[in-house]
């Protein structure tokens, strides 16, 4: 089941004191209604009922999908695997179930969609960072936010939505889905299997395991997956709704 409680805010606008209502953990088959909220970004939504100032509630909350075999805890601006880590210890039947920290509400959102894919999203952030350091190098612009939007492997794509420093409007780029593949191989080759303690799988743990592959490549002198990346990365921008279902 579902976790809601109840728990006393000050409203930024007047200062009131008011009770709002929190999800501390989300049962995504029992509750479908909640995940649906997730994803169209309106379940952590507050409104003072005294000013009527809106806010968006972020607060630590454990999303799971028992069916899909994945977890998502969320720690607002401080995603400690080690403050999660007390959770997988108490409950040993959760082994062999992904299980993710984060610190922000895009994150979590972003963590479903592409497990609900089929994806790891380990693979995943590598594929990103390497499409992001494309899209720095060609616009000069630094990469401040990257988002996995998208993932067809019928149609050989994968999407991302980019935020560039100083650009108002995020930018859509599309690389080729065997960049996915190639970045699962990696995986699969430099870390133990998935599904024991919570990982905070970021950009820095892209950029960790990146590092590693290139370490390893010098020693046996193979190509670099940075190029492989440049050539597939060709993606080109386009209006795109990050809304791709309920």
């Amino acid at each position: 089941m579902s976790t809601e409680i109840s728990k006393e805010v000050i409203c930024p606008g007047c200062g009131a004191r008011v009770a709002a209502r929190m999800w501390t953990g989300i049962n995504a088959e029992v509750n479908p209604n909640l995940r649906a909220e997730v994803l169209d970004e309106t379940l952590f939504d507050w409104k003072c009922p005294q000013c009527g100032h809106e806010a968006t509630l972020a607060y630590p909350c454990l999303y799971h999908d028992k069916g899909r075999r994945f977890m998502v805890y969320v720690l607002p601006q401080e995603p400690d695997e080690q403050k999660a880590a007390g959770i997988a210890a108490q409950f040993p039947q959760l082994r062999g179930v992904r299980k993710r920290v984060t610190g922000s509400l895009a994150s979590l959102k972003e963590k479903i969609l592409l497990f609900e894919d089929g994806l790891d999203d380990r693979a995943v952030e590598l594929v990103k960072l390497l499409v992001a350091l494309v899209l720095e190098r060609s616009s000069g612009k630094r990469v401040t936010q990257g988002l996995y939007v998208s993932g067809d492997e019928e149609r050989e794509r994968i999407g991302f939505l980019f935020s560039l420093e100083g650009e108002e409007q995020p930018v859509h780029r599309v690389t080729s889905f065997s960049a996915y593949h190639k970045a699962s191989a990696i995986v699969e080759f430099l870390l133990p299997p998935d599904g024991g303690d919570f990982l905070l799988v970021d950009e820095s743990f892209a950029r960790r395991l990146f590092e590693r592959y290139r370490t390893g490549r010098d020693e046996r002198q193979e190509e670099q997956p940075e190029d492989q990346a440049a050539e597939q990365a060709e993606g080109e921008e386009q209006a795109e709704s990050t809304d791709r279902r309920e």
